[in-house]
């Protein structure tokens, strides 16, 4: 069957980029900063795709002629309407046998019309039924710690939006021990700048104290501080602890003040901060865009396939049951978030 990613128009960033979809060709994505998701999703993952000739197409709606489909979650109600319209003009059953779809779920809810769910996060793909695990794309073009920098611990920097760093760590009060006590300074980097890590000394990525598990979010920033070369503060997000290993190549902090006496020990133990950042080169060797993109040729070439073709060898009577079961299984995972 063939394999089409869904990228509906409104998503792309300017005509531009139409106009060269139109004409068949691969506009490189912004190096630095931050990526819209269906960009870094779909786009992104298409053009790496082709660009190891791996046939796919990028389209910008669903194609008469039925195949392998993936979309974002988000997509999936205009494709749902698709099917309904086709259900009205031509009788035809709701979700085509000729069409296996393939939701990105992402931050998004999983859709019940998909047939198969890809997420960001290993531990969601264990609690969401017809789910697969798939990493999130490193940051490309990742400028790794300075070298010259050596035994400094002098700047911890969260990689994200402000408001996804924990408040007790946005303090002022806070900030101003760590740096008093600790002569360390605290910086929220700006986006233009998440891909350089060449003057950061330590990274922190705590959402919250909560407790909360974080099961829809990935663990991609503790990947880019691995490939950085730099040691690792989380909260208890599963991300983190499904794909890495707690006190040996990152630490979780469950308290701002438990997150204080990591970075003394860090600023006092050059041999600790060795030591997360040495396993963590280890751990990460699976996490690597170039490992990324063979589940991703993997995925298409293989798996998909097979589950294609399982799903079109069933009857309607379990079809039925099928969608009966992912509209639980999508509402269950809505209302536990």
């Amino acid at each position: 069957m063939p394999i089409s990613f869904i990228l509906p128009k409104e998503h792309f960033p300017n005509q531009f980029w139409i106009e060269a979809l139109e004409k068949n060709q691969i506009i490189p994505l912004e190096e630095k900063g931050k990526g819209a998701t269906a960009q870094c999703w779909i786009y992104q993952t298409w053009a790496l795709l082709i660009q190891e000739k791996i046939p796919c197409s990028l389209l910008g709606s669903l194609p008469h002629e039925g195949g392998i489909i993936i979309a974002m979650s988000s997509s999936f109600p205009s494709i749902v309407s698709c099917f309904k319209e086709e259900f009205k003009k031509n009788g035809k059953k709701w979700i085509s046998h000729n069409y296996f779809l393939v939701d990105i779920v992402a931050d998004g809810l999983p859709h019940p019309a998909a047939h198969l769910h890809l997420v960001q996060n290993r531990a969601h793909a264990r609690q969401l039924p017809r789910s697969l695990f798939m990493p999130h794309w490193t940051q490309p073009h990742l400028i790794p710690r300075d070298p010259a920098r050596g035994s400094l611990f002098e700047k911890i920097s969260f990689f994200g939006d402000s408001s996804n760093l924990a408040p007790e760590l946005r303090s002022a009060a806070w900030q101003e021990q760590l740096h008093r006590e600790l002569g360390i300074l605290l910086e929220i980097r700006e986006a233009r700048r998440w891909h350089d890590y060449s003057d950061v000394d330590g990274v922190i990525a705590i959402r919250d104290f909560s407790g909360s598990r974080h099961l829809h979010k990935p663990a991609t920033k503790l990947y880019n501080a691995w490939l950085a070369g730099v040691p690792f503060i989380g909260g208890i997000d599963s991300a983190y602890a499904a794909d890495g290993h707690p006190g040996e190549d990152y630490l979780v902090g469950t308290s701002a003040e438990k997150v204080f006496q990591y970075l003394k020990k860090l600023k006092e133990d050059p041999v600790m901060r060795w030591k997360l950042v040495q396993k963590g080169s280890e751990s990460v060797v699976s996490y690597t865009r170039e490992a990324t993109l063979d589940r991703w040729k993997k995925l298409v070439q293989t798996t998909l396939p097979a589950e294609a073709l399982k799903w079109k060898q069933r009857s309607s009577l379990e079809h039925s049951c099928l969608h009966l079961m992912q509209h639980f299984s999508c509402y269950f995972d809505r209302v536990t978030r």
